[in-house]
C-alpha cells in the first residue's frame, strides 16, 4: 500500500469518527454529511497537512460523489405526487400551492440576488445567485417531516411537494442557464434540451421492456440491475456533458427515471444505491468541498458581512412565500414551513461549485454558500420542530 493511499484511508477513518461524534450532540440535529464537511474545513485550516496527491484523490472521488449525490436526490422524487388528479377533493390543492410557493420564491430570490450583487457581492452573476437562493434540500426536509409525523398529513405532503418542485425546477433552470451563458447560441440551447426527450424515450422503452417476460429475465438479479443503473448513470452524465448540459442534471434524471419505473428488486436497488452513496462517495464529496475552504478570506470583515447578508436572504426568500400557507394551516405552521424549506445542503453546494468554476461567482461567494448551507441545516430543523411544538 502506498503512503498516499494509506493517508487517504486514515483521513476517511478520522472523518467518520468526527462526523459520528458531532452527530451525537444532543442539542443539535446535524446530518452526517455536515460532519464530513466540517472535518474537511478543519483539514483546510491546516490541522493536518494534506499533500497534493492526497488532495487529488479526494477531489476526483468527490466529483464522482457529487454525481451520485444528484442521482440519489432524483431517486427521492416521488413522481406520483405531481399528478393533479391525486389531490381532487382536498380542501387545499398541495400541487398548486407548491407551484405558487416556488414561483414566488423565485421572484423574491431575484430581488434578493440583485440587492446582494450591488451591496456585498459585486462580482457575482445575479441569475446564478437567484438559482442558489431558490434551492432547498430534500435530504433534510424528508427525514424531518418523517420524524415529526407530518409526512403523511396534508401539511407534510405540501412541504414535500414544495421541496420536490424546487429541486427539479432549479436543477432544470441551472442547466439551461449554464448552457446559455457558456455558448449563447440557439442551436446549443436546443441541444441542451435534448437530454429531456432522451430521458423520456428511455423511460418509455424501459417501461415497455418490463412487460416482456424475456427482457425481464434478461435483466437479471438485483446486483445485475445495480450494475445497469451505474452504467446508465455514467452514460447519461456523458450525454449531458456532450449536449452542453451539466452532468449533475444527467445523474438527477437517472435517479428520477429509476424512481418512476416499476421493476423487481427496486427496494434493494435503492438500498444498494444508498449504501454506495452515503457510505463512501457522498462523504468524500463533502470532505473535498470542506478541504477547499479558505479561512484566510474570512478573516476579512467584508466577507463575514457577505455571509450574514446571504444568510438573511436565504431565510427571507423562503419565509416570505411560505406565508401563503397560513390560510390552510395557520400562521405557526406557515412560519415553520418557511424555516424548513430554508434548509439547503447538496444542491446549493454543487451549484456553487459549478458557478465558481465557470467564473459566474467569485470564490468568496462559493465559500460563503458553504457556511450558509451549514447554518441553515442546523437552524431550520430546530426552528421547524420548535414552532410546531
Amino acid at each position: 500500500m502506498t503512503d498516499t493511499l494509506r493517508f487517504f484511508l486514515l483521513i476517511l477513518c478520522a472523518s467518520f469518527v468526527f462526523s459520528t461524534l458531532l452527530g451525537r450532540l444532543p442539542w443539535l440535529r446535524i446530518p452526517a454529511a455536515l460532519g464530513y464537511l466540517g472535518f474537511g474545513m478543519l483539514l483546510a485550516g491546516h490541522l493536518v497537512r494534506v499533500g497534493p496527491e492526497e488532495a487529488a484523490w479526494i477531489q476526483q472521488l468527490g466529483e464522482l460523489g457529487m454525481l451520485f449525490l444528484m442521482y440519489l436526490s432524483g431517486l427521492e422524487v416521488d413522481m406520483t405526487l405531481l399528478k393533479p388528479h391525486l389531490w381532487k377533493g382536498q380542501p387545499t390543492n398541495p400541487l398548486f400551492l407548491a407551484i405558487s410557493l416556488f414561483c414566488t420564491s423565485l421572484v423574491v430570490s431575484l430581488g434578493a440576488a440583485l440587492a446582494l450583487t450591488r451591496l456585498t457581492f459585486p462580482g457575482a452573476h445575479p441569475w446564478m445567485l437567484t438559482l442558489l437562493l431558490a434551492t432547498t434540500s430534500m435530504g433534510i426536509i424528508l427525514p424531518v417531516l418523517e420524524e415529526s409525523r407530518q409526512l403523511l398529513a396534508l401539511y407534510g405532503q405540501t412541504l414535500l411537494l414544495c421541496a420536490l418542485i424546487a429541486d427539479v425546477a432549479t436543477m432544470f433552470l441551472l442547466s439551461l442557464f449554464v448552457s446559455v451563458h457558456s455558448s449563447g447560441q440557439l442551436d446549443d440551447f436546443l441541444l441542451t434540451l435534448s437530454v429531456f426527450p432522451l430521458a423520456f424515450i428511455l423511460y418509455r422503452a424501459l417501461a415497455w421492456g418490463q412487460r416482456v417476460p424475456a427482457l425481464r429475465r434478461l435483466a437479471g438479479d438485483a446486483q445485475a440491475r445495480m450494475r445497469a443503473v451505474v452504467a446508465l448513470l455514467a452514460g447519461f452524465c456523458a450525454v449531458a456533458e456532450f449536449t452542453g448540459s451539466e452532468p449533475i442534471l444527467g445523474s438527477f434524471l437517472v435517479g428520477m427515471l429509476v424512481s418512476a419505473l416499476p421493476f423487481a428488486h427496486k427496494q434493494r436497488i435503492k438500498e444498494y444505491s444508498h449504501g454506495i452513496g452515503y457510505g463512501l462517495l457522498i462523504p468524500v464529496f463533502f470532505l473535498s468541498v470542506g478541504l477547499q475552504f479558505d479561512f484566510v478570506r474570512f478573516y476579512q470583515s467584508a466577507s463575514w458581512t457577505g455571509v450574514l447578508a446571504l444568510l438573511a436572504a436565504a431565510f427571507v426568500v423562503k419565509l416570505a412565500p411560505a406565508w401563503q400557507l397560513r390560510r390552510s394551516f395557520g400562521r405557526r405552521a406557515a412560519a415553520a414551513g418557511g424555516f424548513l424549506l430554508s434548509a439547503r445542503l447538496s444542491l446549493i453546494i454543487a451549484a456553487a461549485e459549478i458557478g465558481v468554476k465557470l467564473g459566474l461567482l467569485p470564490e468568496v461567494v462559493g465559500q460563503s454558500v458553504i457556511l450558509v448551507a451549514v447554518i441553515t441545516c442546523i437552524v431550520s430543523p430546530v426552528a421547524f420542530l420548535s414552532l410546531l411544538g
